[in-house]
């Protein structure tokens, strides 16, 4: 076959984005996009293979997909903005991206730079309007590379730079402005696409004295722990992980899971609050996690050593984290996981008595914790039922084959996770909105497989929903969304209770600025888009409805449960 002949730089950009391995080109366009709409009918005509263009009628929604494609997929993709306005909209997700090491090429156009005289050059009053001196100042904070494309031919080399530094770890978003002129420049004649010359820089293991000097902390700790918070899409990581932790009875507790990395039924996994077991712990694994405990609620034993790992393990992007690093280990969690289980094994016998003590008590506190969860969950039934029991009923409904997305609605403690990648949570940065769309980019990914996104209301609401359920329709994305309605901004609640636990907001009826009441007709935006939709008040109801759900799925038709949930 015949390599492609482009006519434009717009046309060579997407051509070299589907070299590259981007399979989907998600765009809120504008005025910008002239030149990429056309290189799309042409390519059309012409045959070409290029990133599949999904129109978002919402920059959140265009920004969650891609993370959500990205994470189960690990390959980054495109996501394209309208000039400034476009770009100021997307920060929430390049925020969310940013703060989970989630790579993603982001580009924006910008408003054309000339007045006349040019291919491109200003024809519409905004393009006066939506001038900025430093459009990527919005955003270079929150990107790991940033650049403004000053020529058409130089844009095959920039979107080499760019995918080599977005998937470098740690990964994370980079960001490319195409103003109008520059993607409507005429590609030189004759002249090939060049080929990628730029590979990802690759982590390795740490030194063998890093190593043995972390195995000797947790071969002579009495209480030793690991803490995990985003490494669980790693199936390496996680096969190396169980093997540590089995071998040797180390607990693994996760605080504030992003992607779980441990099995929930393992006998050595110490859950999802494990502020006691930090505490009492005298050495400590953290394992690629920005927040391991909060020191606020929990302190260390004076004597406790603590061992970081990750691409990372300082979080040198955040600029004030004070956790203690008795030993910075940087390397692959999974190389350095399979290192530090041999040199453990050169140190403590996994049928020693203290490993063998050990295994039986954590195995009885495994037991009796998982007991605690299951009671809540089984009584929680009623109007309007408990968050634990909810989480209970979904995941009996559709098991460990299904991969659950979750933005401040299922308790990883009541889900059996089993696997890498089943449960999917959102990133430190805390940026609402995120659950629905990066199920909708899971869903387009793994065509075919159950996905359920779970988000509060206030979560589902900053997802504009409309527009979600719009692209939901358009691409036929057979998820279900289940909203944990509580009718409250809960998270804003805690924090004014954690501040002022005996203050006058904890004492009033509604506490002031957390109210969302009344609540929309959730189902009734969904139907707006064909969608399945349902409203459960009483428990007892919730299992027949989910049923109701598969069946609509399992037809091609997406579906949303909107959950009635009490506080837990």
């Amino acid at each position: 076959m015949t390599a492609p002949t482009p006519r434009t730089a717009a046309e060579a950009f997407l051509l070299c984005l589907k070299q590259a391995g981007v399979d989907h080109f998600f765009a809120n366009p504008g005025t910008d996009f002239a030149p990429l709409i056309e290189g799309y009918a042409h390519g059309a005509l012409q045959g070409w293979d290029l990133p599949r263009p999904i129109p978002c009628a919402h920059e959140t929604v265009a920004m969650g997909m891609a993370y959500g494609v990205t994470m189960v997929t690990g390959k980054p993709q495109a996501v394209m903005l309208h000039t400034n306005v476009g770009l100021a909209n997307g920060i929430m997700g390049l925020l969310n991206a940013c703060s989970d090491q989630v790579p993603m090429l982001l580009f924006s156009g910008r408003t054309p730079l000339t007045e006349a005289g040019r291919d491109g050059r200003r024809d519409a009053g905004i393009h006066w309007g939506q001038e900025m001196r430093d459009q990527a100042g919005m955003v270079r904070e929150a990107t790991k590379w940033d650049y403004d494309a000053r020529y058409g031919d130089q844009i095959p080399a920039l979107l080499d730079r760019a995918l080599a530094i977005a998937e470098s770890a740690p990964q994370g978003p980079v960001y490319l402005s195409l103003a109008r002129e520059v993607l409507g420049e005429a590609w030189p004649e004759g002249q090939p696409l060049p080929r990628r010359r730029l590979s990802a820089a690759t982590l390795t293991r740490p030194a063998a004295s890093a190593v043995e000097q972390a195995a000797d902390n947790l071969a002579n700790a009495k209480r030793p722990l690991i803490l995990c918070q985003r490494s669980g899409t790693d199936a390496a990581a996680w096969q190396a992980l169980v093997g540590l932790a089995e071998a040797f009875a180390l607990p693994v507790g996760e605080h504030w899971s992003i992607r779980p990395s441990f099995p929930t039924n393992h006998p050595m996994h110490a859950g999802f609050a494990p502020s006691a077991a930090v505490a009492a712990a005298d050495a400590i694994l953290v394992i690629d996690s920005m927040v391991p405990w909060i020191p606020a609620h929990t302190d260390l034993a004076d004597d406790c050593r603590v061992i970081q790992l990750g691409a990372d393990p300082l979080v040198s992007k955040i600029p004030v984290r004070g956790y203690p690093s008795d030993l910075s280990l940087a390397g692959d969690v999974a190389l350095t996981l399979a290192d530090l289980h041999a040199a453990l094994a050169d140190r403590l016998a996994p049928n020693s008595a203290a490993v063998v003590a050990r295994r039986e008590t954590l195995t009885a506190a495994h037991a009796k914790a998982r007991q605690a969860v299951m009671a809540i969950a089984e009584s929680g039934g009623g109007s309007p039922m408990h968050p634990f029991y909810a989480t209970l009923c979904i995941n009996r409904a559709f098991g460990p084959e299904a991969t659950y997305v979750s933005e401040l609605a299922l308790n990883p403690a009541a889900v059996d996770i089993q696997r890498p990648g089943q449960y999917l949570s959102h990133a430190m940065s805390g940026g609402l909105g995120w659950g629905v769309p990066a199920g909708m980019g899971v869903q387009l990914a793994k065509p075919g497989e159950a996905v359920v996104a779970c988000v509060g209301d206030g979560s589902h609401m900053f997802a504009n929903p409309v527009a979600a359920h719009q692209i939901a329709e358009a691409l036929d994305l057979p998820l279900l969304i289940c909203v944990f309605n509580n009718g409250i901004w809960n998270a804003v609640r805690r924090a004014a209770l954690n501040m002022y636990p005996d203050g006058d907001a904890s004492k009033a009826n509604v506490m002031p600025l957390t109210s969302l009441r009344p609540s929309p007709d959730f189902a009734a935006i969904a139907k707006a888009s064909r969608a399945h939709g349902e409203q459960v008040l009483d428990g007892q109801d919730l299992p027949a409805a989910l049923e109701r759900a598969k069946a609509a799925m399992k037809a091609g038709q997406p579906a949303l449960l909107d959950i009635a949930v009490r506080l837990p």
